[in-house]
Protein backbone atom coordinates (compact mmCIF):
# COMPACT_ATOMS: atom_id res chain seq x y z
CA UNK A 1 0.00 0.00 0.00
CA UNK A 2 1.17 3.40 -0.75
CA UNK A 3 1.38 5.63 2.03
CA UNK A 4 2.05 9.60 2.37
CA UNK A 5 2.48 11.70 5.41
CA UNK A 6 0.22 14.75 5.38
CA UNK A 7 1.55 17.92 6.95
CA UNK A 8 -1.38 20.69 7.93
CA UNK A 9 -0.42 24.05 8.60
CA UNK A 10 -3.21 26.31 10.78
CA UNK A 11 -3.36 28.63 12.52
CA UNK A 12 -4.47 27.89 16.69
CA UNK A 13 -8.16 29.14 16.29
CA UNK A 14 -8.50 26.86 13.89
CA UNK A 15 -7.29 23.77 16.16
CA UNK A 16 -10.46 22.91 17.83
CA UNK A 17 -12.42 22.26 14.94
CA UNK A 18 -9.64 20.98 12.83
CA UNK A 19 -8.45 18.19 15.68
CA UNK A 20 -12.51 17.51 16.01
CA UNK A 21 -12.75 16.84 12.36
CA UNK A 22 -9.67 14.45 12.30
CA UNK A 23 -10.44 12.89 15.17
CA UNK A 24 -13.45 11.51 13.63
CA UNK A 25 -12.00 10.21 10.69
CA UNK A 26 -11.80 6.13 11.46
CA UNK A 27 -10.08 5.34 8.36
CA UNK A 28 -6.38 6.35 9.70
CA UNK A 29 -4.82 5.58 13.49
CA UNK A 30 -4.22 9.03 14.47
CA UNK A 31 -2.23 11.71 13.85
CA UNK A 32 0.34 14.24 15.73
CA UNK A 33 0.59 17.88 16.81
CA UNK A 34 2.71 20.54 17.39
CA UNK A 35 3.47 24.15 17.65
CA UNK A 36 5.79 25.31 15.24
CA UNK A 37 6.63 29.31 14.40
CA UNK A 38 5.02 30.33 10.91
CA UNK A 39 7.64 32.79 9.04
CA UNK A 40 6.14 34.53 5.75
CA UNK A 41 6.37 37.34 3.74
CA UNK A 42 2.67 37.96 4.47
CA UNK A 43 2.05 39.38 7.85
CA UNK A 44 -1.36 40.17 7.47
CA UNK A 45 -2.55 37.73 9.62
CA UNK A 46 -0.10 38.72 12.30
CA UNK A 47 -0.94 40.01 15.90
CA UNK A 48 1.27 42.88 16.67
CA UNK A 49 3.36 40.55 19.30
CA UNK A 50 4.01 38.16 16.15
CA UNK A 51 5.29 41.26 13.98
CA UNK A 52 7.24 42.56 16.92
CA UNK A 53 8.68 38.41 16.86
CA UNK A 54 8.70 38.38 12.78
CA UNK A 55 6.61 35.18 13.08
CA UNK A 56 3.44 33.89 13.38
CA UNK A 57 2.67 31.07 15.64
CA UNK A 58 1.19 28.45 14.22
CA UNK A 59 0.38 24.52 14.69
CA UNK A 60 0.92 21.28 12.54
CA UNK A 61 -0.52 18.56 12.43
CA UNK A 62 1.31 15.48 10.51
CA UNK A 63 -0.76 12.47 9.24
CA UNK A 64 0.39 9.42 7.69
CA UNK A 65 -2.51 7.32 5.62
CA UNK A 66 -2.91 5.58 2.69
CA UNK A 67 -3.06 7.65 -0.92
CA UNK A 68 -6.43 7.33 -1.27
CA UNK A 69 -7.44 8.39 2.38
CA UNK A 70 -5.96 12.12 1.21
CA UNK A 71 -9.09 12.51 -1.00
CA UNK A 72 -10.93 11.86 1.81
CA UNK A 73 -9.28 13.51 4.48
CA UNK A 74 -8.95 16.94 2.54
CA UNK A 75 -12.98 16.74 1.65
CA UNK A 76 -13.60 16.51 5.40
CA UNK A 77 -11.27 19.36 6.30
CA UNK A 78 -12.88 21.49 3.35
CA UNK A 79 -16.62 21.04 5.03
CA UNK A 80 -14.89 23.12 7.96
CA UNK A 81 -15.18 26.72 5.66
CA UNK A 82 -12.09 28.44 7.56
CA UNK A 83 -11.63 32.12 6.36
CA UNK A 84 -8.37 30.84 6.24
CA UNK A 85 -6.76 28.77 4.18
CA UNK A 86 -5.51 25.64 5.63
CA UNK A 87 -2.03 25.36 3.89
CA UNK A 88 -0.47 21.23 3.36
CA UNK A 89 2.58 19.35 2.04
CA UNK A 90 2.40 16.03 1.68
CA UNK A 91 5.55 13.33 1.40
CA UNK A 92 5.44 9.82 -0.05
CA UNK A 93 6.61 7.62 2.84
CA UNK A 94 8.91 4.79 2.29
CA UNK A 95 7.70 2.18 5.47
CA UNK A 96 5.65 2.85 8.30
CA UNK A 97 5.17 0.43 11.14
CA UNK A 98 5.68 -0.36 15.01
CA UNK A 99 8.64 -2.14 16.06
CA UNK A 100 10.83 -3.26 19.44
CA UNK A 101 13.47 -3.01 17.50
CA UNK A 102 14.54 -0.40 14.71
Amino acid sequence: MLNKLLKLYFSREQKADLVDCLIQLDYFSGFSLYDIDGFSRNHERFDVGEQIRGARGMLMAEVICSVDDVARIREALSQLHFKEPIRYVMQSVEDVGHSDYI
